[in-house]
């Protein structure tokens, strides 16, 4: 027994060394940055220096482009320099988003200056190549036929549409359609990018062993005389709910979004919804449940937590009720000190394992300081309370439900 009880200390002891660790990591942001869209955090013992650019691309406040524009142009800017990069060792990936896409590139410490140079070069000042549009056109193209074919990204595509409104820039696909695609010029490419992608728009995360005032000093040319836009959404006009929709599949896939307040409690709910999805998870009392996915994606002035399960057809109005009372189960009343604690080491553990690489802090800083928050701290996981979990979960008004798959009618029969 006091082998056990030493076992635990030992573990506990290690969760706040690490915690303390990255904090004191994450703490190193130089003061002269905070006048500029660009975070650098030291982290002297890291092998890597990742760099996250973040542009605002997907705002809603009156701007509409094609769907798909801001992920082709991404795609075709980037493609001249991937061979270079690759002489570097540098990787760089691309990520789009509703309210914004993002750039993280990965390269070693001596290499970062110039693979970090040769990126922005190519955002903001090389003017796009006709062959590199037309080139990545036919592999987006070939990618969103297939994407279109997959029920995960119907379902995304569903619930997109009806939480913001068929209407709304946000209600359709980031990445495009196998349709939209084929209707983008390279002309239309090239005059996206001269409106889009600009410095106002754009905020840097650089995180690893990099000499902060050097690096800051390395990026800031970039932003010389310009002034920072701040991101609008424009209100979504969501469907009623439930929505169903019929699809060919031998599952029902069901998600729940829930709209964030603005000035939400971004670490309360992203444990809400981690908990959320481990009680719908499978397991010895949940044999059916195929998935369970969470996710809480912050933006100007709110956000959105999303739920969704895969289950089987004949079960999904009783798996619809259990997605709302997975979360309205921790608005009724705090939770047990004891219990809560327990669900807290759990998470804390998920929460630092997404944490884990540099690219996924570099990450968490640009988007921190995206939506104006402090691009230098790590979450204060030791500060959540059953109070603040509770209080979270009764800040959520009721979800946008989506059902997409084949349904049992009256009769007992799939339709």
């Amino acid at each position: 027994m006091n082998g056990r009880k030493e076992e635990r200390r030992k573990r506990r002891e290690w969760a706040r060394a690490r915690v303390l660790a990255l904090v004191l990591a994450l703490g190193a942001a130089v003061p002269a940055a905070a006048q500029l869209p660009i975070a650098v955090l030291s982290e002297p013992g890291t092998t890597v220096v990742a760099t996250e650019v973040l542009i605002a691309t997907g705002r809603s406040d009156g701007e509409e482009w094609p769907p798909g524009m801001a992920y082709l142009a991404a795609r075709s800017v980037i493609q001249p320099i991937l061979p270079r990069l690759d002489s570097l060792g540098a990787q760089l990936t691309v990520r789009p988003g509703k309210d914004a896409i993002a750039f993280s590139l990965v390269a070693a410490p001596d290499a970062w200056e110039v693979a970090a140079r040769i990126l922005m070069l190519a955002l903001f000042r090389d003017p796009v190549e006709g062959a590199a549009v037309e080139r990545q056109r036919r592999a987006v193209h070939a990618e969103l036929v297939g994407r279109e074919a997959n029920p995960v990204d119907v379902l995304a595509r569903e619930a997109d549409a009806a939480v913001f409104g068929p209407e709304h820039p946000w209600g359709r696909s980031e990445v495009g359609y196998a349709s939209s695609i084929q209707q983008l010029t390279a002309a239309a490419v090239d005059n996206f990018l001269r409106t889009a992608f600009t410095a106002e728009r754009t905020v840097v995360g650089v995180v690893g062993p990099a000499d902060v005032e050097s690096a800051t000093q390395h990026l800031r040319p970039y932003f010389e005389d310009t002034e920072r836009e701040r991101p609008e959404v424009r209100p979504a006009q969501p469907l009623d709910s439930p929505v169903r929709r019929r699809y060919d599949s031998i599952t029902t896939w069901i998600a729940a979004s829930y709209r964030l307040p603005a000035g939400a409690d971004l670490e309360a709910l992203r444990m809400l919804a981690d908990l959320s999805a481990q009680s719908l998870a499978f397991g010895p009392r949940q044999r059916s449940v195929y998935d369970a996915h969470a996710q809480v994606t912050p933006w100007a002035g709110g956000g959105e937590l999303r739920l969704q399960v895969a289950v089987p057809p004949g079960e999904a109005e009783q798996w619809a009720q259990r997605v709302r009372e997975a979360v309205t189960r921790f608005a009724a009343q705090p939770l047990p000190e004891d219990e809560f604690r327990a669900l807290l080491r759990s998470y804390r553990g998920r929460r630092l394992l997404e944490l884990s690489t540099p690219e996924a802090r570099a990450r968490e800083a640009a988007r921190n300081l995206y939506l104006g928050g402090a691009a230098e701290t790590l979450p204060e996981l030791e500060e959540l309370t059953p109070a603040r979990l509770r209080a979270a979960a009764r800040s959520l008004n009721p979800p946008v439900l989506v059902l997409l798959g084949p349904f049992v009618d009256d009769a007992g029969e799939e339709g």
